[in-house]
């Protein structure tokens, strides 16, 4: 009864949102983020513990500014993906380097039977980059956890990852679909900044502090050798996005003879990507996430 009343109540909000201006859905979204993460003691308390775990000891980087700005990210985030949902977004206007992100993509497309791995996280509009590359022929599966609610999974999450041609696998037990898949050359979006406890992760430096990193993706790299890319979508307004499709990385850490070794060395590579990137503009990734939380391991 609870998940049919959250489910309706969601799709009417939906429905009512198509018609507010969206100048109006921008304020609406600021004072919301501004009650859930800058008036709630805790939740601002683990951004700032974040923040300061990767740019304490950085003199250059003002932390106030940061946290203002990622909430300002969060507003626009927010709204963009009410948007999308809706059918209000224009992707073609919103991506600034659309020639550009066009010629890079055009060689992955036309990749022959080889497999594709792009390397994805939660920086700028991770959703819409998805979009915005099956709108342009680069389709692949999506890896996400499931909604919990399952009438709001069902019939607009699942949908709306699918909606441009991609397919939707949740997270829980994927590998051996996307397995298949890199094998019979398919493509594949993983995310590489989440927490993944052993045994489906490895220990990395994330920022200089011990964290854990999905493994997947370099034994899929050892074992199928896909093409391995990372991709991001660059927030450089509001609604406004460049494409960020960095060169393949090749590397199979073949100086190392133990495949642990190998494991860490490459996920330690992936993860320095998104580690740069950051750097580059660090209000863009959701630093809200409990990416530094060591879990206790059951021995």
């Amino acid at each position: 009864m609870k998940e049919s009343i959250i489910y309706y109540s969601t799709t009417i909000s939906l429905s009512i949102s198509k018609l507010i201006p969206k100048s109006i859905l921008y304020k609406i979204s600021e004072l919301s983020v501004d009650r859930l993460y800058n008036r709630n003691e805790k939740r601002r308390e683990r951004i700032y513990e974040h923040l300061k775990i990767a740019f304490g000891n950085n003199e250059s980087i003002d932390i106030d500014r940061v946290y203002n700005d990622f909430l300002a990210h969060l507003s626009s985030f927010y709204v963009e993906m009410l948007l999308m949902l809706t059918d209000r977004l224009d992707y073609n206007n919103a991506i600034v380097n659309k020639d550009e992100a066009l010629s890079k993509i055009t060689p992955l497309i036309n990749r022959g039977d080889r497999g594709l791995i792009l390397l994805v996280s939660h920086y700028g509009n991770w959703e819409l980059l998805g979009h915005w590359l099956g709108i342009n022929g680069l389709n692949g599966a999506v890896v996400a956890r499931d909604f919990k609610n399952r009438l709001i999974n069902e019939n607009i999450i699942i949908p709306f990852r699918t909606k441009f041609g991609n397919a939707s696998l949740d997270r829980k037990g994927a590998l051996i679909s996307i397995s298949r898949l890199i094998k019979r050359g398919g493509g594949v979006a993983l995310l590489i900044d989440q927490m993944i406890p052993p045994p489906n992760g490895i220990e990395i430096e994330f920022f200089g502090k011990k964290a854990y990193a999905l493994k997947s993706v370099a034994g899929l790299k050892l074992k199928y050798d896909p093409l391995v890319v990372p991709v991001f979508a660059k927030r450089v307004g509001r609604e406004k996005f460049e494409i960020i499709i960095e060169d393949t990385i090749e590397y199979k850490a073949d100086e190392y003879d133990n495949l642990e070794d190998k494991l860490k060395a490459m996920t330690t590579l992936y993860t320095k990507h998104l580690e740069d990137r950051i750097k580059e503009t660090p209000a863009q990734w959701q630093w809200a996430y409990r990416r530094w939380r060591i879990p206790r391991i059951k021995k």
